[in-house]
């Protein structure tokens, strides 16, 4: 199973690499990730899972994804709001909204890339 998945990641590197980079490129401040979270709703449409979008004070998603067995559920967790920080990068995916920028690799760029590899391949 480990080869099967080391397997599929090398497979969609690039894809992974294109959505961080996209998210990267494009940080909005806490209570206004319109585009991120339209952005991330998108990626969902159309695959077979549950969507919930506007929760919360606005811009939170839930996406229920349902396993095809009895058993445990696993929930994950993931801000995606930037902060207010100049980047002071030449990175060709720098941020393009000055001021504001994702200062760490946030959670939700692995939790998004992966589940998007292994449930959605």
């Amino acid at each position: 199973m480990r080869t099967e998945l080391m397997t599929m990641l090398e497979s969609r590197k690039d894809e992974m690499i294109q959505i961080r980079r996209y998210l990267h490129e494009h940080p909005e401040l806490s209570f206004q990730e319109e585009k991120t979270a339209k952005y991330i709703a998108d990626f969902y449409k159309g695959k077979d899972v549950d969507i919930q979008t506007n929760v919360g004070n606005g811009y939170g998603i839930v996406v229920t994804i349902k396993g095809g067995k009895p058993g445990p559920t696993i929930a994950l967790r993931a801000d995606f709001d930037a902060l207010p920080i100049l980047e002071e990068t030449e990175l060709p995916f720098k941020s393009k909204n000055e001021g504001i920028m994702h200062a760490v690799t946030t959670p939700i760029l692995l939790t998004y890339s992966f589940l998007q590899i292994v449930l959605f391949n």
